[in-house]
């Protein structure tokens, strides 16, 4: 086993997280700039800095991190962290505790998790943020070293979006053939149709090149979990096979 073991009630888990993710930490970070920008970070995810404290507000383990430097009266600077536990809080103390308005629409796209009911306490296993850091940081890894792999791939910002709970980038695969045919790549937590993390290649348009049998889903291909808890080396297994994928949508 190369990953901390999927907790039993996985599906709940993950949701729990992504509702936490979007209306506490990309909340957090939205209402100093109007926007949000999640990124996988040791041991689970969070924000860049941000604002003028160069806030960053982070999950890992069961607890909210909220990092700031402070400016003291001397013209010196402190540098602070707060720790809030997740468990047992609610959405609403947690934001409460951080000066954030709850009562604010809020949106991370047309997929944003409702807020469902902020007082309702939260029931978060603390392996579910750790699986997903290493899940996520593994598969940026992975994406960096695919996106290496090309002269000019043109390539967005490897970003974590709460949307859809997963960590993605699109890039210009070069094909000759096809001028600015383009690729996602991701990393997933999983989703209706795939309960359990997964990694994918989602070629934009229709057109699947090269073996029929490597694009197993309707957007294009995924490799699961399992298959990279089993794998030897699971980096390289997942790096060829964003690979695999860029070489297919070239052709």
């Amino acid at each position: 086993m190369n990953f901390v073991q999927l907790p039993d009630d996985w599906p709940t888990q993950r949701e729990t997280l992504r509702r936490v993710a979007t209306h506490v930490i990309a909340r957090a970070q939205a209402e100093v700039t109007g926007n949000f920008a999640l990124m996988p970070l040791p041991g689970g995810f969070g924000t860049p800095q941000f604002g003028p404290d160069r806030q960053r507000v982070r999950m890992a383990g069961g607890s909210v991190f909220v990092e700031q430097i402070e400016a003291d009266p001397d013209g010196t600077s402190t540098a602070r962290t707060d720790v809030y536990t997740v468990a047992g809080s609610t959405v609403r103390e947690l934001c409460e505790r951080m000066s954030l308005d709850v009562s604010l629409e809020f949106s991370v796209g047309e997929d944003t998790p409702p807020l469902g009911d902020a007082d309702q306490m939260i029931v978060l296993d603390s392996d579910t943020t750790t699986v997903l850091g290493d899940w996520w940081a593994l598969g940026q890894r992975a994406m960096d070293i695919a996106i290496a792999s090309l002269p000019d791939p043109r390539a967005s910002v490897v970003r974590l979006w709460p949307e859809h709970f997963d960590v993605g980038v699109d890039l210009d695969v070069g094909a000759p053939a096809r001028p600015g045919a383009r690729v996602n790549l991701g990393a997933s937590a999983g989703d209706d149709g795939h309960q359990e993390p997964y990694l994918y290649v989602g070629p934009w348009g229709d057109e699947r090149p090269g073996p029929a049998e490597f694009w197993n889903a309707p957007f294009g291909a995924t490799l699961g979990f399992g298959h990279l808890d089993a794998a030897d080396n699971p980096l390289h297994a997942a790096s060829e096979f964003f690979l695999h994928g860029i070489a297919y949508s070239r052709s």
